[in-house]
């Protein structure tokens, strides 16, 4: 899932309760797979095998880093000075709610004039803005109990019936001993080519 110029970038959605693979996801398969990639946190316990990123080196460093998030100027901080790379946002749901409609617009929309390819990463669906779903490239689904029916009027038919379907499927690999199981759902069906081939090329 590297950025590349031939290609759109990505808004991935990472949903799943805690304990199902989320987070390990995260670093072992998506973080190495981009030379540039920062972690946005509300919890400075977490990702400590990343080095801070004040908000004045967002510009200016590579590599891997986490910032903490302190309100809603973080953020704002990444919209102007952040370009070309992963950007992550874990546990969306502490601040995503409290953005202004400029931020979010970029969040959504102006990743692909900034070269971002973005994930957000929840515990369930309803946590997550309604406007995710339309500008989404994929959702990549853990475990969860989670009754999608509130989140069926802002999604086509096909894609819910299919992520229904995929909470089905990953239910029966949990009871099978596989608690870390995931299914990915095509949200923009322009991006399948490209990502499809690159999921093909690691297995």
């Amino acid at each position: 899932m590297k950025m590349q110029n031939t290609r759109k970038t990505e808004l991935n959605l990472v949903v799943g309760i805690n304990g199902t693979g989320k987070t390990t996801f995260i670093r072992d398969e998506i973080i190495p797979s981009f030379k540039k990639c920062l972690v946005v946190t509300p919890d400075s316990a977490e990702w400590k095998h990343l080095p801070i990123i004040a908000p004045d080196q967002i510009r200016t460093f590579s590599g891997h880093g986490r910032i903490i998030y302190e309100g809603k100027e973080t953020l704002r901080h990444i919209k102007q000075n952040y370009f070309g790379g992963a950007l992550i946002l874990d546990d969306a749901m502490a601040y995503l709610d409290e953005q202004t409609p400029d931020v979010l617009q970029y969040i959504y929309i102006r990743r692909r004039q900034y070269g971002i390819d973005l994930y957000i990463v929840a515990h369930g669906l309803r946590q997550l803005p309604p406007k995710c779903f339309t500008f989404g490239s994929y959702l990549i689904l853990f475990n969860t109990t989670e009754n999608f029916t509130q989140r069926k009027k802002e999604l086509l038919p096909a894609i819910y019936n299919k992520i229904i379907a995929a909470q089905e499927s990953i239910e029966k690999e949990v009871l099978k001993g596989k608690p870390y199981h995931k299914e990915f759902i095509l949200l923009d069906q322009q991006i399948r080519g490209a990502y499809e081939a690159s999921r093909k090329a690691k297995r």
